[in-house]
């Protein structure tokens, strides 16, 4: 009787030890990418730089798991034969007009493991098990000439989808150097396992990389020579005057008008408003000609235009080392998308032909700017501003405003689906490219009033100025800040261009194409360091003060075009004589 119970329970252990090995699940290999932080890029797109993207790729070792008891101790080998890391970049661009549009803008592939295979394994007991973890370290070399990230916006803002997105993924191959039992589920899942080490393939999930691009603040003192000794970037003079007009202002008087304008080289996206300084001046007009002619009003307008395309742009395609067609879809399908496209999957939207492109234009001033501006003074009796003297400047200061969202509140309720047309930087992308420009209107008018006939002809002359609107680099919270008086006469916070000594100048180190030219020649340094001197309590003359050189930005010249006048009434502003 002893011995039937001895083989009764010896059956039960025998069926519960099979059980546990069917029920087994095998030991995983799991990857994660973890890069440090988000890529800056400096300056314009160059193809001969590059910035540095480093990071970790997580090897996670899982044990086995049983779904029934606690399995038992094991331990586990495998041999990592090949680990790659792949950057990729692409564009993505929906659009009713002209369908859903994307396009393969970068892809770079690297191998981790230069010096061969690399084993991993770990034992487990019954009590402890956790995962095990391994950090292999990598730097990837990103080209210089990718565009930044973007994103679309949907109605308040809280759905954004990709236009231009990077992504990191790791792919391993490993060996499995443990054969397993014929009973368990790694057999079953993996055929042959009971005879050979297996080969398998693990895909981490693609990490999330933002590129950002940014323009370098112009060093302080080099401000005192431009128009806008207050703002950020330096002034640039634009000139023109009037050549072959059809007006009914004679061509003589016309053509003797000069026009300058004053703009910023660029404008800082987030900035509420940018200066504008024109300046108007008749040469060579006599007395009696400037008495006749006048100067009533001026207006100004300010736009943003958006090209959208079907398909990648040839010129893009062109300047920069994209992928060939063949890489590109649908000849080889993007492994992420947006999630709006399936709209165009099921065939509910249809997409445009290659060639489509749209070109929607958009005021970046708010609804509540004047249409112009009235210029006289009260001994001129409402008739406008007039040129009492020779070689005098009318000059016109304005601090233009600018909105962020380029529609009205009212209207985004209307944008659930589709994306909210916002300001965006000055570029020229593979499926988007955005321009700014501002125009000047100046009405002018002259008195042909002869032998008790009065007549007044009237003529807009315009001047288009390109905008330039960027990204200036992210403000360090450990930097100090400095007040400087702003346009409107409010305290203006600006950031220090260099670190206390407290921190690692690591921090504010400049990109390599802003010291060295693509050739390797060093760059003029617009601020050089002093020579070394000793300290002057020591020394028995005072060392001199450093020589610091500024150099003036070249002016560029632009015509100007007469068109026909717009008189409507409008808010006066006194000119600045």
């Amino acid at each position: 009787m002893f011995h039937d119970a001895l083989h009764s329970v010896s059956f039960y252990q025998s069926l519960r030890q099979t059980v546990s090995e069917w029920a087994v699940t095998p030991c995983k290999v799991e990857l994660d990418v973890l890069p440090l932080e988000a890529i800056d890029m400096y300056g314009e797109p160059d193809m001969s730089s590059a910035y540095s993207l480093s990071g970790h790729v997580e090897v996670k070792l899982t044990p086995p798991t049983s779904l029934l008891c606690d399995p038992p101790a094991t331990e586990e080998h495998f041999t990592l034969e090949s680990l790659v890391l792949t950057f990729e970049g692409q564009s993505e661009l929906p659009n009713p007009e002209t369908g859903y549009a994307a396009c393969r803008l970068v892809e770079i592939s690297q191998e981790l493991l230069q010096d061969g295979p690399v084993e991993i394994g770990h034992f487990w007991d019954q009590n402890l098990r956790d995962p095990q973890r391994w950090l292999i370290t990598f730097n990837l070399a990103v080209p210089g000439w990718l565009p930044p990230t973007c994103s679309s916006s949907y109605g308040d803002g809280i759905r954004e989808e990709p236009e231009v997105s990077y992504r990191l993924s790791a792919k391993a191959t490993y060996r499995d150097m443990k054969p397993g039992s014929s009973k368990s589920l790694r057999s079953m899942c993996y055929p042959g396992y009971t005879n050979l080490p297996s080969k398998q393939t693990t895909t981490s999930r693609s990490s999330v990389v933002k590129l950002n691009r940014y323009t370098p603040l112009p060093a302080a003192h080099t401000l005192t020579t431009s128009e806008f000794s207050n703002f950020p970037f330096h002034s640039i003079e634009y000139a023109g005057s009037v050549h072959n007009s059809s007006s009914e202002i004679p061509k003589n008087v016309l053509s003797k008008l000069r026009v300058l304008a004053y703009s910023p080289e660029h404008i800082p996206i987030g900035s509420e408003s940018f200066p504008l300084f024109l300046r108007l001046r008749p040469d060579g007009l006599t007395a009696e000609e400037r008495k006749r002619l006048r100067l009533p009003k001026f207006s100004v307008t300010a736009t943003q235009s958006e090209t959208s395309r079907a398909a990648m742009s040839t010129k893009y395609a062109a300047k920069w080392p994209v992928p060939p067609p063949s890489d590109q879809p649908p000849n080889r399908l993007l492994r992420v998308r947006r999630r709006d496209v399936r709209e165009y999957e099921c065939g509910l939207l249809l997409s445009a032909p290659s060639g489509r492109t749209a070109k929607p234009v958009y005021s970046i001033l708010p609804s509540t700017f004047p249409d112009h501006f009235d210029l006289h003074r009260e001994e001129d009796s409402g008739a406008g501003y007039a040129f009492d003297e020779a070689n005098t400047w009318i000059q016109m200061r304005l601090d233009v405003p600018l909105r962020d969202v380029l529609v009205d509140d009212e209207h985004l309720d209307r944008l659930m689906d589709v994306p909210v047309p916002r300001l965006r930087p000055t570029a020229s992308g593979p499926l988007l490219s955005v321009a700014h420009s501002l125009e000047v209107a100046l009405t002018c008018t002259y008195d042909l009033s002869e032998g008790g006939t009065e007549k007044v002809a009237m003529d807009e002359l315009r001047l288009t100025l390109p905008l330039s609107f960027v990204q200036t680099p992210r403000r360090d919270p450990h930097q100090p800040t400095v007040e400087l008086l702003s346009s409107r006469g409010a305290p203006e916070t600006r950031q220090t261009p260099m670190p206390p000594p407290s921190l690692p100048y690591a921090q504010s180190l400049p990109a390599y194409n802003q010291l060295y030219h693509s050739n390797g020649m060093l760059r003029e340094d617009p601020t050089p360091l002093p020579r070394y001197t000793r300290n002057p309590e020591d020394a028995e003359d005072p060392p001199p003060a450093p020589v610091v050189v500024c150099k003036q930005t070249p002016s560029a010249k632009l015509p100007l075009s007469p068109l026909r006048p717009a008189s409507e009434a409008a808010p006066e502003a006194e000119p600045i004589a």
